[in-house]
């Protein structure tokens, strides 16, 4: 793959080959060694309960755990 310029972008083409859909969101983190990983944006479950007009709670823990040790004060 090979680097262009369109506009004031740098763009890398992704091929066909590697099966992505159109219209999908990638987050990109270049490495100390100039290397670009792509990684694919995952919904924020809170934005999307607000969205269904829910709440996500976790107040009350994880109540099938049960504390051990030191946790108990």
């Amino acid at each position: 793959m090979k680097t262009r310029r369109q506009g004031n972008a740098i763009v890398l083409t992704v091929p066909t080959k590697f099966g992505i859909a159109e219209n999908v969101e990638y987050l990109a983190v270049k490495g100390a060694d100039d290397s670009i990983t792509f990684i694919k944006k995952k919904e924020n479950i809170f934005d999307e309960a607000i969205k269904q007009g829910q709440k996500l709670d976790a107040t009350l823990g994880f109540p099938e755990e049960q504390p051990q040790g030191e946790e108990i004060l």
